[in-house]
């Protein structure tokens, strides 16, 4: 079965280590990915018109057909957009966290584990909610910790906003959010939300990696995480 890959523009830019690493980790998984053609912009965060994201994301579903109407959107504001668009349901759209799963990627040959590491699993505002578009499997991140023997710190703020939808418009909230989730955590940030890497990576002192870095050093693919 072959699926439509949308990368979106983060991935394609200050997320590109986020792309490279979802999809080595799929295709080791044995999914058969292709890349939308000429996929455009959703809009992300940007725009402040509904309507309009709406609109930017039909185009990426039309684009789709040529490929599948199945398809994987990693950046979680990309995924919101184009479940949103999709008011028919004529697609099928998943998040990549909705595809790994402990099991699977133990079949793929563990050579490291977790243990002595401390992880602050840290999904953002748009991954678990609403619910209509939220994450099939709302404990992923933290499953694939603890499976690995990690530790977890600061779960209760997994789900706290970082503002790095205003990291643009508004850099001083964005620093009292980051702030304020930093202060009820003492792990490494494990995140999949290419904004939310940012705007933790730039206002704490603390150490920010995809749940995508813990999976390939766990496969041995990175010396380090």
């Amino acid at each position: 079965m072959k699926y439509s890959y949308y990368p979106g523009c983060s991935l394609t830019g200050s997320a590109k280590r986020l792309d490279v690493a979802t999809k080595k980790i799929l295709t080791k998984l044995g999914y058969d990915i292709k890349e939308i053609p000429e996929w455009n912009c959703c809009g992300a965060v940007e725009y402040g018109n509904k309507e309009e994201l709406i609109k930017l994301s039909r185009e990426n579903l039309k684009k789709a057909e040529a490929v599948s109407k199945t398809i994987i959107a990693p950046c979680p504001a990309c995924y919101r957009n184009l479940k949103e668009s999709d008011r028919d349901a004529d697609f099928n759209i998943y998040n990549p966290l909705d595809m790994f799963n402990v099991a699977d990627i133990k079949k793929l040959g563990i050579q490291k584990d977790l243990k002595n590491m401390v992880f602050t699993p840290y999904y953002g505002c748009v991954l678990l909610r609403p619910k209509e578009t939220a994450i099939k499997n709302r404990n992923i991140i933290e499953e694939i910790i603890t499976d690995f023997g990690g530790e977890l710190d600061g779960e209760k703020i997994r789900d706290r906003c970082c503002g790095g939808n205003l990291f643009f418009s508004n850099k001083e909230m964005t620093e009292k959010c980051v702030n304020l989730i930093a202060s009820r955590s003492k792990g490494i940030f494990v995140v999949y939300c290419p904004l939310c890497h940012m705007a933790i990576n730039t206002f704490s002192n603390r150490k920010v990696v995809y749940i995508t870095d813990i999976i390939l050093y766990i496969l041995g693919e990175r010396k380090n995480i």
